[in-house]
């Protein structure tokens, strides 16, 4: 049996908004990737809307994923009455785990969807 420290809780809690926020600036190129998993689109138009999407709006979806992030630390830093340079330092754990977490999502969701832009095109 182990016992999970708020160290431990606080490392899952910046992976889980580093998740969603890498999730929500990279969904430029994943929705056009769904919509051919379930078939409503083919793979030549999901690359079209993908290109369009990320080359002309890419920087709305980035902004909309930095934009949940930083949400998310204000309302974690409030929560734990830590909304200062000084709570943001005891929180490093956390906010560094968002950070390389929610890069790394966005990076291993991008370079798959241009993988299956090359497969398919």
């Amino acid at each position: 049996m182990t016992i999970e420290t708020k160290a431990d809780r606080g490392v899952k809690k910046g992976l889980f908004m580093g998740l969603i926020s890498g999730f929500a600036a990279i969904t430029c190129c994943v929705s056009p990737v769904v919509l051919v998993l379930i078939g409503v689109a083919t793979g030549a138009e999901a690359i079209t809307l993908g290109d369009t999407l990320y080359y002309t709006y890419g920087w709305a979806f980035r902004a909309f994923g930095l934009l949940i992030a930083i949400v998310a630390v204000v309302l974690y830093l409030r929560r734990r009455q830590a909304c200062s340079l000084k709570g943001a330092r005891r929180h490093w754990r956390t906010l560094a785990t968002l950070v390389i977490s929610g890069g790394a999502v966005y990076a291993g969701l991008f370079w798959f969807t241009k993988y299956l832009g090359i497969w398919f095109g």
